[in-house]
């Protein structure tokens, strides 16, 4: 071999330095030529590309009445979407002036998001038409931060008539955002809540290229769209607008369900709202406005009015009288008046209605009946039934923010007033008054439970049957809610409610008058209810009825109910 100092070793030293310094120096000016000769033509051809991801909308589920009427649908629009990746906050005043917003609204609107991942783009405008896009199409190329998504917004035909029941959607929370691939609006009321997992379906997302005019490179379909599924409730038209139309002007509530299945027929609230303002991202004004508004249109009064229920607590008083020993026979005197403990109590009928049975007492509304047998059996006989029926506790209703309403004990007076419970409030929870609250829903729950002999069924507004929507059964003997029935028939064929007798229809119900306090004046306000069912043998419906500040039972609520029941005699078929 050829030692370190041969000529032929050191020529192949040389060679393959040479080499290597030649590959080296050829990387070298390559390199030095794409970055420094052609670096900033190479640099502005890569800012010109943009990697975007675009939602694929899916399509909500339509809601529809039983019968068919479309209450919840949607119609195509266009949202504007920021691109954050690209954009910088010294455009933000001429991205502003040309979307027509000031600075401070822009900036709002942005910083509303600051926790969704940035390479999500979000919406700054929505629900535009393609007439009012085509001027932002024409000057995109200017604004390459800016594109336009087509976004499918949620439609209410009907306006306030459903708004407390079928509800509205809105933007997600930043907790609902994080369960969420792509920036979905979610229910925020009503069915739309209940059922927004099956309504909203899953959007689809599709990655474009597009260069700095926004035109379009390439594209690749990342995940399908899925759409939500259709759902059916078992509210009836004609009879929800019915409902509220002769609630008319009253601050009130009318729910209409089934005593055989607990699907409720008409649930109406009112004032109501339109749903459709609040749909909207970007409407502070309008939903501020509303918080304000007198009457408090935002409030569920049907779920979530908590009301004395007046006389049409009697017939459950009545049912814990008799399971305490009381039978249809036992007879008190009433001369206008019973005084316990230094107080007079009053009868509605100041001049007495004298000697009654318990369907006679029902039937007239005598208070001193019932306060006799608050006193014959005490609270603590009482208590346990009303809450067998579910007084103090939530139906269930498959739509959110129902309230429990107040069953009083005295245990809860002297936790929360400090004082012990007098045989005065016993007599004042037996005509429905003192402490005690009850909903409209929880009204009509128990109305059907006494009409159907004690099933305890929860209301609910899909439209579906079966064991799953019974929740219980009160223990009491059939032959007690047989002598409460035909008091409360007795209401109606000579008693307080009289006004339905000319229906032709066989109807039982109770008529109710309750006192509420209101306003720096402590002015008393009367509430007008009627709760009811027919007909009398296998009832079909259940109906409740209140109207704040609408006197007497008879004033108000009854005619209601008569329109109610009037429609339910030419139109039963409706209501299998």
């Amino acid at each position: 071999m050829f030692s370190e100092s041969h000529p032929a070793f050191r020529s192949r030293i040389r060679f393959f330095y040479v080499v290597v310094m030649g590959v080296f120096l050829t990387l070298f000016f390559r390199y030095w030529y794409l970055q420094v000769v052609r670096g900033n033509s190479y640099f502005q051809a890569a800012t010109e590309n943009t990697l975007r991801e675009i939602t694929i909308p899916s399509r909500r589920g339509t809601i529809f009445s039983i019968d068919g009427q479309i209450l919840a649908d949607y119609k195509v629009a266009y949202d504007i979407m920021l691109d954050r990746s690209t954009f910088r906050t010294p455009r933000l005043k001429s991205i502003a002036e040309f979307l027509g917003l000031s600075s401070d609204e822009l900036r709002d609107r942005i910083k509303r998001y600051r926790k969704v991942p940035l390479y999500k783009p979000v919406p700054v405008i929505e629900n535009l038409s393609f007439s009012e896009i085509a001027p932002l199409e024409a000057r995109k190329k200017d604004y390459p931060e800016i594109f336009i998504e087509l976004a499918p917004q949620r439609s209410y035909p009907f306006g306030g008539l459903f708004a407390h029941t079928v509800g509205y959607i809105g933007e997600p929370t930043v907790r609902e955002a994080r369960k969420l691939t792509t920036l979905q609006k979610v229910g925020k009321m009503g069915i739309e809540k209940s059922y927004d997992d099956i309504l909203r379906g899953k959007d689809g997302t599709r990655r474009i290229v597009v260069d700095s005019s926004n035109h379009f490179i390439r594209t690749q379909l990342i995940r399908e769209p899925h759409n939500g599924k259709d759902l059916t409730i078992s509210l009836l038209f004609p009879l929800q607008q019915l409902a509220m139309k002769n609630l008319g002007k009253f601050q009130g509530a009318v729910v209409v369900l089934s005593p055989r299945d607990g699907r409720i027929f008409a649930l109406v609230s009112a004032p109501t709202f339109d749903p459709n303002i609040l749909t909207f991202r970007f409407r502070r004004k309008e939903w501020e406005a509303l918080k304000v508004t007198v009457g408090n249109p935002m409030l569920n009064r049907a779920i979530q009015g908590a009301y004395p229920p007046g006389s049409t607590f009697k017939p459950l008083v009545a049912l814990a009288g008799l399971n305490a020993g009381l039978t249809s026979r036992t007879h008190f005197t009433c001369t206008g008046g019973l005084e316990v403990g230094g107080r007079t109590f009053l009868c509605w009928n100041k001049e007495g209605h004298g000697s009654l049975s318990l369907t006679g007492a029902i039937a007239h509304s005598c208070n001193v009946y019932f306060y006799n047998v608050g006193l014959k059996i005490g609270i603590e006989k009482l208590w346990p039934v009303a809450k067998e029926f579910g007084i103090g506790l939530r139906t269930g209703i498959d739509i959110p923010g129902e309230r429990t309403g107040l069953l009083p004990t005295p245990e809860w007076k002297r936790r929360e007033t400090g004082r012990p419970w007098f045989p005065g409030d016993t007599l004042n929870t037996c005509i429905g008054q003192g402490y005690l609250l009850m909903t409209p829903v929880q009204a009509a729950s128990v109305t059907a439970s006494i009409a159907n002999n004690g099933i305890l069924l929860i209301p609910h507004l899909i439209n579906e049957t079966g064991k799953k929507w019974i929740r219980g059964k009160v223990d009491l003997p059939a032959k007690d809610f047989k002598t409460v029935k035909r008091g409360m028939r007795m209401v109606v064929t000579g008693g307080t409610g009289v006004a339905l007798s000319g229906l032709g229809l066989p109807i039982a119900g109770k008529t109710g008058t309750a006192q509420t306090v209101s306003g720096a004046d402590r002015k008393s306000l009367e509430l007008s209810w009627f709760v009811g069912f027919a007909p009398v043998r296998d009832p079909e419906i259940a109906i409740a009825v209140i109207a704040e500040k609408g006197g007497h039972g008879t004033d108000t609520a009854v005619p209601i109910a008569s329109k109610i029941f009037k429609f339910f005699r030419d139109n039963r078929e409706a209501f299998k």
